[in-house]
Parts: structure tokens; C-alpha cells; sequence
């Protein structure tokens, strides 16, 4: 009996530390010092973990006080709903600007670790064409220097950085923790080996490749390795998309992945990792979701209380979801003509709502970001042109209150309760470090 209990409790254990991992990707000791701690403590198995169920590298330092998931996303593919956010504000996604900035800050920082907000300012103003004299440029840096503060990979002293936004003569004290920012990327080559004049498209493809599956740089090449390595990226693929996702659908997955889910022994597979990371696996006819019981994996829930994006998301989920006039709901498809006619007739229904957004251009922004979390959390597909249409699982939300039926199949009407938070099982960036 005392062997089971002692089994259990390090089960837990280690389903907590996956999952904390899964929405820190970069776990600073300071911030979480219990969960880093069964991190350390468990820190082999995790290691061994990660790579088995999604072929992920994790390092954890105790020394230098961090564990550090290098998430690597399908393949070469670019994922844009995880972008790294300002720290302040209303954490706005990071433009192309910022990003640029990031990377040559980053770089800058690695070769100088301490130096001066005004001497790295002057230092990447050649290469990124930094205007120190405008303000926008100012601010632009500053929000990079404060990403990096956040993660802990770069502290300052005798000044703070924010006062450099409002003046160029601001200065601050920079130390760089040089180990963090080794960490930062994750790619199976270094890009210093990036022949000169690759492209942008070329570059992604050539730092996203993972020579262990046995395929030829982007992810859809045909594969050149044997029956473990297919096995291997299969199940890695699978496994990636069900940790980080909010759903998987299977239209959206390969021939291959697909098979493999429909398999008896794959399913059962999925079944027990899932099981040992402390999620449940809720399995329909059109996909499968890893539910976060206790939320510790999830970073944004839909609905919640976010904001007007989150408001308008939901209301308009019961404008791409019609009665079929059987107690049912019909998924249906929404042009742009139409969708803007549904944002419009909620802003008539709800006066006094989303006063600052209201003008003509304001319901456009708000519109496009609504859609954005709506696709972001899988609940509809664009179709171009400014069309919509919603997926399945979107028939799990109602405006006023989530739908509770008990039968049925897959992720329609009659879906089983669903938690209060559907972005189950991921950590983006931004959230609590990068991916």
C-alpha cells in the first residue's frame, strides 16, 4: 500500500513538472522555486520524457538557476500564434521591428554582456538602422530590453531602461546572463553556418530541419529514412501539436499522422503520455484535445475575462453557429460583408460597450482580433477574402454560457462540459518565456 502511495505521489509529481514546463518554457528558480525543484529533482526523466513524446531538448542548470523547453514547432513551419509580447501594457504582440531589434540586441549582448543602454543603442544603430532620436524607435528598444529583463537574461543597475523612452540622454547598467541567452534559440544547426545571401524563406527552412526524422529540410519532403525514423517523427509530430494546441484536428494532420492516430497501439500511446503529463485526453470523431484540469499548463482561456477581443470572439461564435431548428446548431460560413454586418449589430445590441472602439476603424481593429483568438484557439478556419468558417469544436461555446449536453459525437452541440478554459496545454511565448 505505502509503494502505490509513494508511486502516485511521484507520478503527480512529475505530471506537475511537464506541465509547468509546458507553459514556462524558460522555468527561472526565482519565480517558481517549488516547481523548479521537482524540476531539478525529476530533471532525467523530464529530459527523457520530452524527447520520447515530442523530441524537445531540455536543459535544466541548477547552477545558473534555469530549465530551458526548446519547443521546436511542425517541421519548418512558422507559427505565428505564439509571438513574444510587450511586458507592459496590454502585452501586445511583437512587430517585425521588435523582433529585428531583439535579434540584433541579443547578438550585440553575447559578444558585450556589460555595457550601457546608450553603448548598445549606438552599437546596433548601423546594422538595424536605429534612430535614437525618435521616439517610437526608442520605445521599440526599450520593449525588447524589458522582454529580456523578464526572462531573466538581462538585469540592470544604476538607471532604469523605461527612462530611455522618454529621453535619448537616459542611460542604464546592462549585464547580460550570457548562458540565458544561448538558450533563447532553438535550432538543430547554428546560423552562423548559414551560407551568405540564403533567404528569408530558404533561412527558416534550413534552421527548422530535423535531420533525425530522416527528411530533407522542410517538414512535407518526402522521407528518406527508414521505418523508425518515420515511426519517430510521426509520433513527435502528433505529440507536439497535442501539448501545444488547443485541438488537433485530423484534416489538419498528414497521412501518415493520421493513420497513426487511428492505430489501435498509436492511440493507446497517446493515451498514456497524455496520462503521465496529468491531462486528460478527450477523444472525438473529428480530433482530440488534451484537457488541462487544474489550468497550471494553460495560458490563455477562452472565454475569459481578456478584454473586448475575448467579448466579441464569443458573441460572434453564435453568428457562425445557426439553429438547425432541431435543438441543434449549424456551422456556417461568413463572408466579409457578412462578418462586418455581425459586428455591427452587436455594437447596436451592446451601446454602452467598447466605448474606445466604436468608430469605424475601431470595429475593424477589434473585428480582425476577435478572429485572430477565434482562430488562434482552433475554433474557425479563414477562407480568404475575409470569409470565416467555424469548425466544430466551436460548438462547444455559447454567449452566456458554455453548452452542456451529454451525447453525441465529437466536438458538436452535444459535446461533453467542457472546462472553462479551452486553450488547454501550452506555453506561448510571451507568457512565461520564449518558445
Amino acid at each position: 500500500m505505502r509503494s502505490d502511495v509513494l508511486a502516485a505521489d511521484l507520478a503527480a509529481e512529475r505530471a506537475r513538472a511537464v506541465r509547468l514546463l509546458l507553459r514556462f518554457p524558460l522555468l527561472n528558480a526565482t519565480v517558481h522555486q517549488d516547481g523548479f525543484r521537482e524540476v531539478v529533482r525529476h530533471s532525467d526523466w523530464l529530459s527523457a520524457w520530452f524527447d520520447d513524446v515530442c523530441g524537445w531538448l531540455l536543459v535544466v542548470d541548477p547552477a545558473a538557476g534555469f530549465a530551458r523547453l526548446a519547443k521546436r514547432a511542425r517541421g519548418a513551419r512558422v507559427d505565428g500564434s505564439r509571438p513574444v509580447r510587450r511586458s507592459r501594457g496590454a502585452r501586445q504582440p511583437f512587430d517585425r521591428r521588435r523582433y529585428q531589434l531583439f535579434c540584433l540586441v541579443a547578438a550585440q549582448l553575447v559578444q558585450h554582456p556589460v555595457t550601457t543602454v546608450g553603448l548598445l543603442a549606438r552599437a546596433i544603430a548601423a546594422d538595424g538602422a536605429l534612430d535614437t532620436s525618435r521616439h517610437r524607435e526608442r520605445v521599440a528598444l526599450v520593449d525588447v530590453l524589458r522582454v529580456l529583463i523578464e526572462w531573466q537574461a538581462l538585469t540592470t543597475s544604476g538607471g532604469a531602461v523605461d527612462d530611455f523612452a522618454q529621453s535619448e540622454e537616459a542611460n542604464a547598467l546592462l549585464q547580460a546572463d550570457t548562458t540565458r541567452l544561448h538558450r533563447l534559440l532553438v535550432s538543430t544547426v547554428p546560423p552562423g553556418s548559414l551560407p551568405e545571401g540564403t533567404s528569408a524563406s530558404a533561412a527558416i527552412v534550413f534552421l527548422g530541419a530535423e535531420p533525425r526524422y530522416g527528411r530533407d529540410g522542410a517538414p512535407d519532403a518526402p522521407s528518406i529514412g527508414g521505418d523508425e525514423q518515420r515511426l519517430r517523427r510521426v509520433r513527435h509530430m502528433v505529440g507536439r501539436r497535442l501539448l501545444d494546441d488547443p485541438v488537433v484536428h485530423l484534416d489538419d494532420l498528414d497521412d501518415e499522422e493520421r493513420a497513426y492516430v487511428d492505430n489501435p497501439s498509436g492511440r493507446n500511446w497517446l493515451r498514456d503520455r497524455i496520462t503521465e503529463a496529468g491531462l486528460e485526453l478527450e477523444e472525438r470523431e473529428e480530433g482530440l484535445v488534451a484537457v488541462d484540469p487544474d489550468g497550471l499548463a494553460t495560458d490563455i482561456e477562452f472565454p475569459g475575462p481578456h478584454g473586448n477581443a475575448h467579448q466579441l470572439a464569443l458573441l460572434l461564435i453564435d453568428d457562425l453557429l445557426v439553429d438547425d431548428g432541431s435543438g441543434g446548431r449549424r456551422r456556417i460560413v461568413l463572408d466579409g460583408p457578412a462578418l462586418e454586418r455581425a459586428v455591427d449589430a452587436i455594437f447596436e445590441r451592446f451601446p454602452n460597450w467598447a466605448r474606445s472602439r466604436r468608430d469605424p476603424q475601431g470595429r475593424h481593429s477589434l473585428a480582425v482580433d476577435a478572429i485572430d483568438l477565434l482562430a488562434g484557439f482552433g475554433l474557425v478556419r479563414r477562407l480568404g477574402g475575409g470569409a470565416v468558417a467555424a469548425r466544430p469544436v466551436a460548438a462547444r461555446y455559447r454567449a452566456g454560457a458554455l453548452v452542456q449536453h451529454r451525447s453525441g459525437a465529437l466536438f458538436d452541440d452535444a459535446a461533453p462540459d467542457p472546462p472553462s478554459g479551452d486553450r488547454v496545454a501550452g506555453g506561448r511565448s510571451g507568457a512565461g518565456g520564449p518558445r
